[in-house]
């Protein structure tokens, strides 16, 4: 003879409780636990209105201003300013022996001004160090990156301010690329 808590029980009770999820005790399964969770979520929500609610009648309606600020006013996007092209000739031992390069500056509107003033000595600066390339410099996506990254360096150098102040040229945009 088999206890109430033997085996031939346990069996029963697992038999029994398949049997109501099979039928339709399976609704409950599935819709009990998204009621608590919605109950749960209701409850955070409310939990959260409460407490901006009790920090606005604490601090005053400003205090919400403070806590989110309006936008700002955006500053103005960075312009982009062309360079001339220019044809330079690449070292004497590669076989392309010209390159055609047009580039395009990103910087900010406030030193478009700087940038102008400064574009003589940027041109010189960029024939200097194009001349000294060959064509497996300008190879791939690779090549191209430390182009426009080497680029991008010298004429922050040139237009480097005594204070400090972080990169003038934002970007270096290649235009046009040849060589032959």
């Amino acid at each position: 003879m088999i206890t109430r808590f033997g085996m031939a029980g346990t069996a029963s009770v697992r038999d029994e409780v398949l049997n109501r999820l099979r039928g339709s005790g399976r609704i409950l399964v599935i819709a009990l636990p998204l009621a608590r969770l919605a109950a749960g979520m209701l409850a955070l929500g409310g939990v959260v209105a409460a407490g901006i609610t009790g920090y606005w009648m604490a601090a005053g309606p400003q205090a919400l201003d403070r806590l989110w600020p309006a936008a700002t006013e955006a500053l103005p996007a960075d312009g982009v300013i062309d360079m001339p092209e220019l044809v330079v000739n690449l070292r004497r031992d590669t076989p392309s022996r010209f390159l055609k390069i047009g580039l395009s500056l990103t910087a900010a509107h406030r030193d478009r001004e700087r940038l102008e003033r400064a574009m003589p000595q940027l041109t010189d600066s960029l024939q200097e160090f194009l001349r000294n390339l060959d064509q497996d410099d300008l190879e791939g996506s690779a090549g191209l990156h430390r182009l426009r990254s080497e680029i991008k360096r010298r004429f922050n150098l040139i237009l480097s301010d005594p204070a400090g102040r972080q990169e003038v040229v934002t970007d270096v945009l290649l235009r046009s690329l040849l060589t032959q």
